[in-house]
C-alpha cells in the first residue's frame, strides 16, 4: 500500500529544493494550489498520471522518487545529485575533481 504521507513528504522536499511554492509548482501542473497542499499534507494521494505531471514539474521522473534507495538518501545530498545532473560532461568533471580537493583536507 502507498503511504500517503511519505509521497507528500518527498513532493514536499522535491517542491522545496527547486525552491518553488506551492502555488509556483501548481501553476506548472495547471492544477489549484489547494490540490498541491492536499498531496503534501497526505490528505490526498495523486493518481500515476498527475503524479508523473508532478514529477516533470519538478525535474524528475517516477522511478527515482520510488526508488527505495532514494528513500534513504538526506534531502541535501538528492538536492546535489538534481544540480549535478544538470551540469555538462565537463562541468560534472570539474565538480567531482573539487569535491576531492575538499575530501583531502
Amino acid at each position: 500500500m502507498v503511504d500517503s504521507n511519505q509521497i507528500g513528504i518527498q513532493l514536499k522536499a522535491l517542491r522545496k529544493e527547486k525552491n518553488l511554492t506551492t502555488q509556483e509548482l501548481a501553476d506548472k501542473v495547471n492544477i489549484s494550489q489547494s490540490y498541491i497542499s492536499r498531496f503534501e499534507n497526505g490528505r490526498a494521494i495523486p493518481d500515476i498520471v498527475m503524479l508523473e505531471r508532478i514529477l516533470i514539474a519538478l525535474d524528475t521522473d517516477l522511478s527515482t522518487f520510488f526508488s527505495s534507495e532514494i528513500q534513504d538518501i538526506p534531502n541535501d545530498l538528492i538536492a546535489l545529485m538534481n544540480t549535478a545532473k544538470s551540469l555538462s560532461p565537463q562541468a560534472r568533471k570539474k565538480l567531482n575533481e573539487f569535491l576531492k580537493m575538499l575530501i583531502k583536507d
